[in-house]
């Protein structure tokens, strides 16, 4: 069960690093220095200060907004599986419902159109000046 929620929070993080990536550089790019810089230009402290920020999210489609509540709730549970000593104490429904909610939380991100990705790039990968 903790290798389950782990790996369910990193595809998360993985699927925004590569709509980056792809976004700004386009995949077939996919080998240069340009789009490995962009898709490890991600942090996952930042990602998810981004990505529960309202403000932020205001002029994208909700589905990104609800891709930031399942982000940080997985983040939270990784954080759990990885580093706590303590028994895990996730069932496998529990664990199943969590990686559910990130494959659906990945397709919605699939389909947002070219402008929203490229606001949604900006966003987490350019910090705004105050």
């Amino acid at each position: 069960m903790r290798r389950a929620v782990s790996t369910a929070y990193y595809a998360m993080f993985h699927a925004l690093c590569r709509l980056c990536a792809d976004t700004l550089i386009g995949g077939t790019h996919s080998k240069s220095d340009a789009w490995s810089r962009v898709y490890r230009g991600l942090s996952h402290t930042s990602t998810k200060k981004t990505l529960t920020n309202q403000k932020d999210l205001a002029d994208l489609p909700s589905a990104v907004a609800s891709y930031g509540v399942v982000f940080a709730l997985l983040q939270q549970e990784r954080e759990t599986a990885d580093y706590d000593p303590a028994p895990f104490r996730r069932y496998f429904v529990e664990t199943e419902t969590l990686v559910n909610q990130a494959s659906s939380a990945i397709a919605d991100l699939g389909r947002l159109d070219d402008e929203n990705r490229r606001k949604l790039a900006a966003m987490l990968l350019i910090r705004a000046r105050q």
